[in-house]
Order: structure tokens, then sequence, then C-alpha cells
């Protein structure tokens, strides 16, 4: 059994409510775990100017996203989930050299998952996007 087929259910990792907002001064993303099989929205300064290794290698996708409050970060995640989920179960992941292998049709998923946070920066550069 692949470590994919133990690790069972693709995890959604929600922002609570009591949870500080993505930061206006900080870069946000949404990431998608490749070796664990998770989707989650963060902030983070230590990423901005570099990219992390596990983002070099594929282990981590993310694109950015505009700053938004965590109730339209929660419903991203539920719109992203099934795209993220797709390229999490079209991939293989290797140790040495350290990568992803993405297997055909992934890249339709990719593309649907840029899409979307596309149309959250439209939304939110037109101001139509609420905090909250």
């Amino acid at each position: 059994m692949s470590e994919k087929e133990k690790e069972g259910v693709f995890r959604r990792e929600y922002r609570s409510h009591g949870e500080g907002d993505v930061s206006d001064s900080l870069p946000a993303y949404v990431s998608v775990d490749m070796v664990h099989g998770s989707i989650r929205v963060y902030s983070a300064d230590e990423y901005a100017r570099t990219t992390p290794v596990l983002v070099g290698c594929f282990w981590h996708m993310r694109w950015p996203i505009p700053p938004i409050g965590n109730s339209a970060i929660n419903a991203l995640i539920d719109r992203l989930a099934p795209h993220a989920e797709n390229l999490f179960k079209m991939c293989s992941v290797r140790d040495e050299p350290l990568g992803v292998i993405l297997y055909a049709g992934a890249g339709t998923s990719v593309d649907l998952i840029q899409q979307e946070c596309a149309d959250v920066w439209r939304s939110w550069s037109m101001g139509s996007e609420k905090r909250g």
C-alpha cells in the first residue's frame, strides 16, 4: 500500500474565527501539500523573497492570493479542495532527487486552481472581496 493510500482522506485546513486574518503586509498563499494531502492558506514574511525548498521540489505547490478574511479563505479552500485533491492523487513523490512527478491530466487541476486564485485577485482589486 502506498503512502497516499495509508494517509486516507485529503485534509482541508480551515482558518478559525479567532485566528488572525491574512495580513495586509505579508504575502499570502494557498498551499497544497503533495506529500501528505492537504490544502491550507498561510501568510509568512520568511518565504516572501525566496522559495522554500518544499515548494522548490514541488512537495508543496502554492499560489499567491490577496489579503482576505478567514471566512473568505475558508470558502476559497472549499472551492479549491476538489482540484487540489485531484492533483494530489495524480502525482508520485520522489525522495532522490527530491521532487514530484505529475501524471497526465494533472495540469488541468493546476490551471483550475490558478484561475480561481486569479479570480480572487480580480475581485479583491475591484473592491468586491469583503474581509471576514
